[in-house]
């Protein structure tokens, strides 16, 4: 049997933070589109591209009760290493050199924090 979701324990820099949502992976360093020769063959095209990670958080940092400033401190941390490990599955995956990307925005609703993903420059599983 196949188990795939669940719960997603995730640290970044050493820290722990609770994670909302899906965590989307795009793990690939490389893109690949074809195309068409005017005469029916197909050729393809290989290009680079970064290996990114959507996500969003709580605006709380482990259990412990203090929120996190999500401002541009930590838009400016860089050489991060990421971690998600799929505590249902026993998959980890691993990606570091990494920053976070975009702008963080509070939901004072419900403690959400979004509009942020992540950059890396390298990814494995274990």
């Amino acid at each position: 049997m196949h188990t795939s979701g669940g719960r997603v324990s995730t640290v970044i820099g050493g820290v722990a933070y609770s994670a909302r949502g899906e965590i989307k992976l795009d793990p690939s360093n490389m893109t690949v589109a074809a195309g068409v020769n005017q005469d029916g063959t197909v050729y393809r095209t290989v290009g680079p591209k970064v290996r990114t990670a959507e996500i969003s958080f709580d605006r709380f940092v482990d259990n412990n009760g203090y929120p996190m400033k999500w401002d541009e401190f930590v838009l400016r941390q860089v050489n991060l290493g990421f971690t998600f490990i799929e505590q249902d599955t026993g998959v980890t995956h691993l990606l570091s050199g990494g920053f976070f990307t975009g702008s963080p925005q509070e939901n004072t609703s419900t403690g959400e924090i979004s509009g942020l993903g992540i950059a890396a420059e390298k990814y494995e599983t274990i």
